[in-house]
């Protein structure tokens, strides 16, 4: 299921669209899980490439393809993590948000015509954020800043939280393609560079298929009702130099990254996953919410070449929540990591 209104129809032959673009076009603040057909196997993956965990969709060809859970409400990509550090931000709850200041929020994004939720905390757990450090919406941002814990507020998003609808991501493919059941409104799951896009049926001949990538919410206004629940001091983490890299090349904000990692857990150093290992390097798209934060974070340190140490608190990995059978609740990680690649996409 991926959002509480779409189906779980999956496309008979998965098709890559190069359009990094339209993964917004998944819900707003969806905690994905993969629609799997019969020809399907449903794996837990244990990668850093998600805010949570990630889930592999392994076709009956030996394919398979990454999955990552995450939301969207952050600027460009997903917002923040929901719940993991409630515990961690309520040990210093009281204050006021000022920039700088962790955040977390109960919220509900409402559409300015209907009131209808489109999506809220009582779903995907609270919002948490860092104040400033630009990792939600502007509008959310400046918005909370002067707000209590307990205070209650409504801020307007505007109409171009879900894009404003773009012509080009209406496109036609083989009706073949499509379940046998598909019909006109429906909304499947495509497979896109760096993860599942939702797409709607608004057309169907005998032999084409009309399929809009746009959000449904693509030009609707709304706004989001927000309560704080507590502040405090953001999670740190270390980053330290096993031998340095070039010294002048940094990744940046949608950059594609190869890196090899190797991941431990801090309390007893037990390995939990290892790109070395599988001898095939991991590839992702730093500062969207791809990786868990700890990764955003330290790997926009590192310069091309440079072999690092990410000492990644619980907050800033994967939790309360863990991940699988190896990684526990509320786990400290450690990634031995090496940044090889750096592609700018421009």
């Amino acid at each position: 299921k991926i959002g509480s209104r779409l189906s779980r129809q999956v496309l008979a032959q998965p098709t890559i669209l190069d359009f990094d673009a339209m993964q917004l076009r998944r819900p707003l603040l969806c905690v994905a899980v993969v629609a799997c057909g019969t020809h399907c196997l449903l794996q837990l993956a244990l990668s850093p490439n998600a805010t949570e965990r990630t889930f592999a969709l392994a076709h009956g060809s030996g394919s398979a393809s990454a999955v990552a859970s995450s939301s969207f409400l952050r600027a460009g990509a997903p917002l923040a993590r929901r719940g993991a550090r409630s515990s961690a931000v309520a040990a210093v709850a009281g204050g006021v948000v000022a920039e700088g200041i962790e955040v977390a929020l109960d919220f509900a994004v409402i559409r300015d015509d209907t009131g209808e939720v489109v999506d809220s905390s009582d779903d995907t757990g609270p919002l948490v954020f860092v104040c400033g450090e630009k990792e939600v919406f502007p509008a959310i941002d400046s918005g909370v800043v002067g707000m209590a814990v307990g205070d209650k507020k409504t801020i307007p998003m505007g109409t171009n939280l879900f894009g404003k609808g773009d012509k080009g991501k209406v496109m036609e493919f083989p009706r073949e393609e499509l379940p046998e059941d598909a019909e006109v409104g429906a909304e499947l799951e495509l497979e896109g560079p760096g993860g599942p896009m939702m797409a709607t049926v608004v057309k169907l001949t005998d032999t084409m298929a009309t399929l809009d990538m746009n959000h449904p919410l693509a030009g609707v206004a709304v706004s989001m009702t927000v309560t704080v629940l507590s502040t405090g001091a953001p999670a740190q983490m270390d980053v330290e130099t096993v031998s340095p890299g070039d010294g002048a090349t940094f990744p940046e904000t949608g950059d594609k990254l190869t890196m090899h990692y190797t991941g431990t857990l801090a309390a007893n150093g037990n390995q939990f996953d290892s790109s070395r290992d599988r001898g095939q390097p991991f590839q992702f798209t730093i500062g969207v919410g791809q990786v868990i934060k700890g990764w955003d974070v330290g790997v926009m340190k590192m310069s091309l070449g440079e072999r690092a140490i990410l000492k990644i608190p619980s907050s800033m990995g994967y939790g309360a929540r863990g991940a699988g059978e190896d990684i526990p609740p509320d786990a400290d990680l450690v990634f031995d990591v090496e940044l090889l690649k750096i592609n700018r996409v421009r």
